[in-house]
């Protein structure tokens, strides 16, 4: 809709420059007189474009319009969303395996990578931890990991055996 004004006001602009200059140049008499009526009717027929291209301004045309975009923007809020509660998921999950190293005596960090399930909610895929730990620890927190969060052993990685 704003292309369409500003090519209607562009349009505009245009005839006035040329209208402007054609009577700068137009000598007295008759012939500005003519001039004078073209350049009137060049710049009624610029004014009253749009209502010759009607079917552009259809009301039809621009609920599709409308509606086109509304879906890419609805699509792209959504990728937006679903960027935003992975990355908040995947904290909570890393904080949560965190917090039961701490509960069995280990000190680490932790990232978990997830991914989205097939009913639309995030599941964790894989887990890095990092930190000290003694193997009877690791085994433990690596039970953890498979029982409760279902991550198994294959994707869990574990840095900083002590």
């Amino acid at each position: 809709m704003m292309e369409l004004l500003r090519a209607w006001l562009t349009g505009i602009t245009a005839a006035a420059i040329l209208c402007a200059l054609a009577n700068s140049l137009m000598p007295e008499g008759a012939v500005r007189r003519v001039g004078k009526l073209a350049c009137g009717l060049v710049m009624l027929s610029a004014v009253l474009r749009p209502l010759v291209e009607v079917e552009a301004l259809f009301p039809g045309d621009l609920l599709e319009d409308y509606q086109a975009q509304a879906a890419v923007q609805t699509q792209e809020l959504e990728e937006e969303r679903n960027a935003a509660l992975k990355s908040i998921i995947e904290q909570e999950f890393a904080a949560y395996i965190v917090d039961k190293a701490a509960q069995i005596g280990a000190a680490c960090t932790a990232q978990v990578t997830c991914r989205l399930g097939a009913d639309g909610v995030f599941l964790p895929q894989s887990a890095a931890v990092q930190g000290s730990f003694t193997p009877q620890q690791q085994e433990e927190l690596a039970r953890i990991l498979e029982e409760e969060l279902a991550i198994p052993r294959a994707r869990q990685s574990f840095l900083g055996h002590v």
